[in-house]
Protein backbone atom coordinates (compact mmCIF):
# COMPACT_ATOMS: atom_id res chain seq x y z
CA UNK A 1 0.00 0.00 0.00
CA UNK A 2 1.50 3.54 -0.98
CA UNK A 3 1.00 6.53 1.08
CA UNK A 4 -0.93 9.84 -0.95
CA UNK A 5 -1.07 12.72 0.86
CA UNK A 6 -4.37 15.29 0.37
CA UNK A 7 -4.42 18.94 0.86
CA UNK A 8 -8.02 20.24 0.21
CA UNK A 9 -7.66 24.17 0.79
CA UNK A 10 -8.17 25.26 -3.00
CA UNK A 11 -8.41 29.16 -2.17
CA UNK A 12 -4.45 28.18 -0.54
CA UNK A 13 -2.76 26.14 -3.06
CA UNK A 14 0.49 27.44 -2.60
CA UNK A 15 0.85 26.53 0.73
CA UNK A 16 -0.17 23.10 -0.25
CA UNK A 17 2.31 23.22 -3.21
CA UNK A 18 5.67 24.38 -0.33
CA UNK A 19 4.07 21.89 2.09
CA UNK A 20 4.97 19.50 -0.33
CA UNK A 21 8.19 20.97 -1.15
CA UNK A 22 9.31 21.05 2.21
CA UNK A 23 8.56 16.86 2.33
CA UNK A 24 10.37 16.26 -0.61
CA UNK A 25 13.62 18.26 0.16
CA UNK A 26 13.61 16.83 3.80
CA UNK A 27 14.03 13.39 1.85
CA UNK A 28 16.63 14.31 0.02
CA UNK A 29 18.22 15.08 2.73
CA UNK A 30 21.47 17.50 2.46
CA UNK A 31 21.62 16.91 -1.21
CA UNK A 32 22.83 20.11 -3.43
CA UNK A 33 22.43 18.11 -6.97
CA UNK A 34 19.55 19.39 -9.83
CA UNK A 35 16.49 18.79 -9.07
CA UNK A 36 14.28 18.23 -12.10
CA UNK A 37 10.69 19.37 -12.06
CA UNK A 38 8.76 17.63 -14.89
CA UNK A 39 5.29 19.97 -15.96
CA UNK A 40 3.84 20.97 -19.18
CA UNK A 41 3.93 24.69 -19.91
CA UNK A 42 0.48 24.59 -21.80
CA UNK A 43 -0.10 25.29 -25.16
CA UNK A 44 -0.21 28.89 -26.82
CA UNK A 45 -3.40 29.99 -26.02
CA UNK A 46 -4.11 27.42 -23.51
CA UNK A 47 -4.54 28.68 -20.02
CA UNK A 48 -5.30 25.82 -17.58
CA UNK A 49 -2.49 24.72 -17.36
CA UNK A 50 -0.74 24.71 -13.76
CA UNK A 51 -0.96 28.16 -12.50
CA UNK A 52 3.35 28.84 -11.92
CA UNK A 53 2.23 31.07 -8.83
CA UNK A 54 1.89 28.23 -6.72
CA UNK A 55 5.36 27.01 -7.53
CA UNK A 56 7.67 30.28 -6.95
CA UNK A 57 8.84 29.36 -3.60
CA UNK A 58 10.76 26.40 -5.28
CA UNK A 59 13.93 27.88 -4.14
CA UNK A 60 13.50 28.04 -0.61
CA UNK A 61 13.04 23.79 -0.67
CA UNK A 62 16.29 23.22 -3.25
CA UNK A 63 19.37 24.45 -4.06
CA UNK A 64 19.39 23.77 -7.80
CA UNK A 65 15.47 23.31 -9.31
CA UNK A 66 15.30 23.10 -12.79
CA UNK A 67 11.97 22.62 -15.03
CA UNK A 68 12.26 20.11 -17.60
CA UNK A 69 9.91 19.29 -20.73
CA UNK A 70 10.49 17.60 -23.94
CA UNK A 71 9.47 19.33 -27.35
CA UNK A 72 6.53 17.78 -28.59
CA UNK A 73 5.95 15.25 -31.60
CA UNK A 74 3.07 17.77 -33.94
CA UNK A 75 3.86 21.22 -35.00
CA UNK A 76 3.36 24.01 -32.85
CA UNK A 77 5.08 26.88 -30.39
CA UNK A 78 6.53 23.55 -28.80
CA UNK A 79 7.99 21.61 -31.47
CA UNK A 80 11.53 23.37 -31.38
CA UNK A 81 13.45 24.33 -28.04
CA UNK A 82 13.47 27.92 -28.47
CA UNK A 83 10.16 28.66 -29.07
CA UNK A 84 8.71 26.39 -26.57
CA UNK A 85 10.64 28.06 -24.04
CA UNK A 86 9.56 31.62 -25.06
CA UNK A 87 6.10 30.05 -24.50
CA UNK A 88 6.58 28.95 -21.15
CA UNK A 89 8.31 32.17 -19.97
CA UNK A 90 4.91 33.73 -21.74
CA UNK A 91 3.00 31.84 -19.23
CA UNK A 92 4.87 32.63 -16.24
CA UNK A 93 7.41 29.88 -15.66
CA UNK A 94 10.31 32.17 -16.53
CA UNK A 95 11.49 31.97 -12.72
CA UNK A 96 13.79 29.41 -13.07
CA UNK A 97 16.15 27.52 -15.62
CA UNK A 98 14.29 25.49 -18.00
CA UNK A 99 15.91 22.59 -19.93
CA UNK A 100 14.39 20.88 -22.35
CA UNK A 101 15.41 17.48 -22.59
CA UNK A 102 15.29 15.95 -26.39
CA UNK A 103 17.47 19.00 -27.89
CA UNK A 104 17.02 22.24 -29.95
CA UNK A 105 14.75 20.11 -32.44
CA UNK A 106 13.54 17.20 -30.65
CA UNK A 107 16.41 14.81 -32.06
CA UNK A 108 18.07 14.03 -28.81
CA UNK A 109 16.83 10.52 -27.89
CA UNK A 110 18.57 7.81 -25.22
CA UNK A 111 16.82 4.62 -25.30
CA UNK A 112 16.43 2.90 -22.26
CA UNK A 113 16.03 -1.12 -22.06
CA UNK A 114 12.77 -2.09 -20.49
CA UNK A 115 11.84 -5.05 -22.48
CA UNK A 116 8.23 -4.95 -21.01
CA UNK A 117 4.95 -6.13 -22.99
CA UNK A 118 5.03 -3.41 -26.24
CA UNK A 119 8.66 -1.88 -25.50
CA UNK A 120 11.65 -3.15 -26.05
CA UNK A 121 14.00 0.32 -25.58
CA UNK A 122 11.91 3.19 -24.53
CA UNK A 123 13.37 6.42 -26.22
CA UNK A 124 13.48 9.10 -23.66
CA UNK A 125 14.67 12.51 -23.96
CA UNK A 126 18.82 12.46 -23.75
CA UNK A 127 18.72 15.11 -21.50
CA UNK A 128 17.36 12.89 -18.75
CA UNK A 129 20.72 11.46 -17.90
CA UNK A 130 21.40 14.98 -16.32
CA UNK A 131 18.88 14.18 -13.42
CA UNK A 132 18.62 11.59 -10.80
CA UNK A 133 15.80 13.76 -8.56
CA UNK A 134 12.90 14.30 -10.22
CA UNK A 135 9.56 16.12 -9.35
CA UNK A 136 6.76 15.38 -11.29
CA UNK A 137 4.37 18.16 -11.32
CA UNK A 138 1.16 17.16 -12.92
CA UNK A 139 -2.40 18.79 -14.36
CA UNK A 140 -4.83 16.32 -13.94
CA UNK A 141 -7.75 16.26 -16.47
CA UNK A 142 -8.88 14.88 -19.32
CA UNK A 143 -7.36 13.30 -22.62
CA UNK A 144 -9.21 12.17 -26.11
CA UNK A 145 -7.20 9.12 -26.24
CA UNK A 146 -6.08 7.67 -22.59
CA UNK A 147 -9.24 9.09 -20.93
CA UNK A 148 -7.52 11.32 -18.15
CA UNK A 149 -3.60 12.34 -18.12
CA UNK A 150 -1.72 12.08 -14.81
CA UNK A 151 1.34 11.46 -13.33
CA UNK A 152 1.83 8.19 -15.96
CA UNK A 153 0.99 9.66 -18.84
CA UNK A 154 3.38 13.32 -17.97
CA UNK A 155 6.43 11.46 -17.70
CA UNK A 156 5.82 8.40 -19.97
CA UNK A 157 4.78 10.56 -22.72
CA UNK A 158 6.02 13.55 -21.62
CA UNK A 159 9.72 12.63 -20.84
CA UNK A 160 9.14 10.35 -24.26
CA UNK A 161 12.00 11.74 -27.31
CA UNK A 162 10.18 12.86 -30.82
CA UNK A 163 10.89 9.32 -32.03
CA UNK A 164 9.41 7.61 -28.18
CA UNK A 165 6.59 10.15 -28.81
CA UNK A 166 6.12 8.28 -32.62
CA UNK A 167 6.44 5.24 -31.18
CA UNK A 168 3.56 5.39 -28.36
CA UNK A 169 1.22 7.28 -31.14
CA UNK A 170 1.90 4.60 -33.76
CA UNK A 171 -1.13 2.33 -33.02
CA UNK A 172 -3.51 5.33 -33.20
CA UNK A 173 -5.11 6.16 -36.38
CA UNK A 174 -8.65 8.41 -36.39
CA UNK A 175 -11.03 7.81 -39.03
CA UNK A 176 -14.02 10.48 -40.33
CA UNK A 177 -17.37 9.90 -40.02
CA UNK A 178 -18.39 10.88 -43.56
CA UNK A 179 -22.33 11.14 -42.13
CA UNK A 180 -21.19 13.56 -39.34
CA UNK A 181 -18.41 15.59 -41.46
CA UNK A 182 -19.98 18.87 -42.62
CA UNK A 183 -16.68 19.62 -44.58
CA UNK A 184 -15.72 23.12 -41.92
CA UNK A 185 -11.84 21.78 -42.31
CA UNK A 186 -11.42 22.77 -38.59
CA UNK A 187 -9.47 19.45 -38.14
CA UNK A 188 -7.37 20.09 -41.32
CA UNK A 189 -6.39 23.62 -40.22
CA UNK A 190 -5.64 21.99 -37.09
CA UNK A 191 -3.35 18.97 -38.74
CA UNK A 192 0.14 19.98 -38.15
CA UNK A 193 1.82 17.04 -40.30
CA UNK A 194 -1.14 18.13 -43.13
CA UNK A 195 -2.63 14.68 -43.13
CA UNK A 196 -5.72 15.83 -43.88
CA UNK A 197 -7.37 16.83 -47.21
CA UNK A 198 -10.65 17.58 -47.77
CA UNK A 199 -12.39 15.57 -51.11
CA UNK A 200 -16.05 16.29 -52.15
CA UNK A 201 -16.39 18.66 -49.11
CA UNK A 202 -15.46 16.24 -46.77
CA UNK A 203 -12.13 15.46 -44.55
CA UNK A 204 -9.73 12.67 -45.30
CA UNK A 205 -6.87 11.87 -43.26
CA UNK A 206 -4.05 10.38 -44.74
CA UNK A 207 -2.68 7.31 -43.50
CA UNK A 208 0.70 7.62 -44.33
CA UNK A 209 0.74 10.70 -43.34
CA UNK A 210 -0.80 10.82 -40.17
CA UNK A 211 1.11 10.47 -36.51
CA UNK A 212 -1.87 9.76 -34.09
CA UNK A 213 -1.84 12.56 -32.33
CA UNK A 214 -5.67 13.55 -32.26
CA UNK A 215 -5.76 16.91 -32.41
CA UNK A 216 -8.27 16.46 -35.09
CA UNK A 217 -10.43 14.82 -32.85
CA UNK A 218 -10.12 17.28 -30.55
CA UNK A 219 -11.10 20.13 -32.38
CA UNK A 220 -13.80 18.78 -34.35
CA UNK A 221 -17.20 20.56 -33.44
CA UNK A 222 -19.30 17.64 -34.92
CA UNK A 223 -17.36 14.54 -33.01
CA UNK A 224 -16.98 13.53 -36.18
CA UNK A 225 -13.20 12.09 -35.94
CA UNK A 226 -12.86 8.95 -33.69
CA UNK A 227 -10.85 6.43 -32.80
CA UNK A 228 -13.17 3.38 -34.35
CA UNK A 229 -14.90 1.73 -30.76
CA UNK A 230 -14.08 -2.17 -30.61
CA UNK A 231 -10.33 -0.98 -31.86
CA UNK A 232 -7.23 -1.38 -29.42
CA UNK A 233 -5.18 1.79 -30.09
CA UNK A 234 -6.61 3.38 -27.10
CA UNK A 235 -5.63 0.28 -25.05
CA UNK A 236 -1.89 0.23 -26.29
CA UNK A 237 -1.33 3.60 -26.42
CA UNK A 238 -1.91 3.51 -22.61
CA UNK A 239 0.56 0.72 -22.32
CA UNK A 240 2.92 1.89 -24.30
CA UNK A 241 2.88 5.52 -21.91
CA UNK A 242 2.97 2.96 -19.02
CA UNK A 243 6.13 1.03 -20.09
CA UNK A 244 7.54 4.65 -21.47
CA UNK A 245 6.72 5.82 -17.66
CA UNK A 246 8.79 2.51 -16.23
CA UNK A 247 11.60 3.39 -18.41
CA UNK A 248 12.12 6.99 -17.29
CA UNK A 249 11.81 6.18 -13.76
CA UNK A 250 14.57 3.77 -13.57
CA UNK A 251 17.68 4.46 -11.22
CA UNK A 252 15.87 7.55 -10.34
CA UNK A 253 14.00 9.24 -6.85
CA UNK A 254 10.88 10.37 -8.11
CA UNK A 255 7.91 12.27 -6.54
CA UNK A 256 4.98 13.52 -7.74
CA UNK A 257 2.36 16.19 -7.05
CA UNK A 258 -0.65 16.00 -8.80
CA UNK A 259 -3.28 19.54 -9.74
CA UNK A 260 -6.57 18.76 -9.34
CA UNK A 261 -7.85 22.09 -10.24
CA UNK A 262 -8.70 23.93 -13.44
CA UNK A 263 -10.07 20.30 -14.71
CA UNK A 264 -10.76 20.39 -18.35
CA UNK A 265 -12.55 17.23 -20.62
CA UNK A 266 -8.87 17.67 -23.09
CA UNK A 267 -5.39 18.35 -22.35
CA UNK A 268 -3.77 21.07 -22.33
CA UNK A 269 -1.86 21.03 -25.90
CA UNK A 270 -5.01 22.16 -26.61
CA UNK A 271 -4.58 25.71 -28.33
CA UNK A 272 -7.46 27.33 -26.73
CA UNK A 273 -9.28 28.49 -23.79
CA UNK A 274 -11.01 25.82 -21.63
CA UNK A 275 -13.51 25.69 -19.57
CA UNK A 276 -13.30 23.19 -16.41
CA UNK A 277 -16.05 21.37 -15.95
CA UNK A 278 -15.84 21.24 -12.35
CA UNK A 279 -14.99 22.81 -9.15
CA UNK A 280 -11.03 22.65 -8.13
CA UNK A 281 -10.13 19.56 -5.41
CA UNK A 282 -7.22 20.07 -4.42
CA UNK A 283 -3.66 18.85 -4.82
CA UNK A 284 -2.27 15.21 -3.90
CA UNK A 285 1.23 14.17 -3.43
CA UNK A 286 2.85 10.56 -3.81
CA UNK A 287 6.18 8.74 -4.19
CA UNK A 288 3.95 6.25 -6.31
CA UNK A 289 2.48 7.38 -9.58
CA UNK A 290 0.00 4.54 -9.82
CA UNK A 291 -0.97 5.18 -6.29
CA UNK A 292 -1.43 9.53 -6.94
CA UNK A 293 -3.01 9.17 -10.51
CA UNK A 294 -5.19 6.64 -8.76
CA UNK A 295 -6.17 8.59 -6.05
CA UNK A 296 -7.09 11.61 -8.39
CA UNK A 297 -9.36 9.54 -10.22
CA UNK A 298 -11.67 8.77 -7.25
CA UNK A 299 -11.58 11.72 -6.12
CA UNK A 300 -12.66 13.04 -9.18
CA UNK A 301 -15.17 10.99 -9.46
CA UNK A 302 -16.59 10.94 -5.74
CA UNK A 303 -16.61 14.92 -6.11
CA UNK A 304 -18.13 14.66 -9.50
CA UNK A 305 -20.39 11.49 -9.19
CA UNK A 306 -18.84 9.27 -11.45
CA UNK A 307 -16.24 9.12 -13.94
CA UNK A 308 -16.30 12.61 -16.27
CA UNK A 309 -13.22 11.26 -18.29
CA UNK A 310 -15.21 8.19 -19.56
CA UNK A 311 -18.24 9.83 -19.94
CA UNK A 312 -16.82 12.23 -21.92
CA UNK A 313 -14.15 10.77 -23.68
CA UNK A 314 -15.23 7.17 -23.76
CA UNK A 315 -11.81 5.74 -23.15
CA UNK A 316 -11.01 3.62 -19.94
CA UNK A 317 -8.68 5.06 -18.43
CA UNK A 318 -8.27 2.84 -15.09
CA UNK A 319 -6.79 0.43 -17.97
CA UNK A 320 -3.44 2.22 -17.52
CA UNK A 321 -4.05 2.33 -13.77
CA UNK A 322 -4.69 -1.69 -14.05
CA UNK A 323 -1.47 -1.88 -16.58
CA UNK A 324 0.81 0.06 -14.86
CA UNK A 325 0.48 -1.86 -11.72
CA UNK A 326 0.92 -5.06 -13.64
CA UNK A 327 4.44 -4.21 -15.06
CA UNK A 328 5.86 -2.60 -11.28
CA UNK A 329 5.72 0.59 -12.09
CA UNK A 330 3.12 1.07 -8.65
CA UNK A 331 0.02 0.03 -6.98
CA UNK A 332 -3.44 0.98 -7.00
CA UNK A 333 -3.36 0.04 -3.42
CA UNK A 334 -3.23 3.42 -1.17
CA UNK A 335 -3.89 5.44 2.24
CA UNK A 336 -5.41 8.86 1.34
CA UNK A 337 -4.26 11.13 4.40
CA UNK A 338 -5.23 15.20 4.90
CA UNK A 339 -2.47 17.34 5.62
Amino acid sequence: MSLVYFYKDVNNIKTGVNNFFERIAKEMGSSTATVGLKIHFGEEKNTTYINPEWLKDVKKFFSDPVFIECNVLYRGRRTFTDDHIAVAKEHGFGFIEIDILNGKKGEETVEIPINIGLTKNAKIGRGIEKYRSIVVLSHFKGHIISGFGGAIKNIGMGLGSRPGKLDMHSSVMPVIDAEKCRGCALCKENCNVHAIDMEKGKAVISKEKCIGCAMCIAVCPRKAVRVPFGNDTSERLMEKMAEYAAAAVKGRCMWYINFLTDMTYRCDCVKRKQKPFMKDIGIVFSRDPVAIDTASLELVEKNFGKDPFKAHNHRNGKHILEYSEKIGLGTMDYELREV
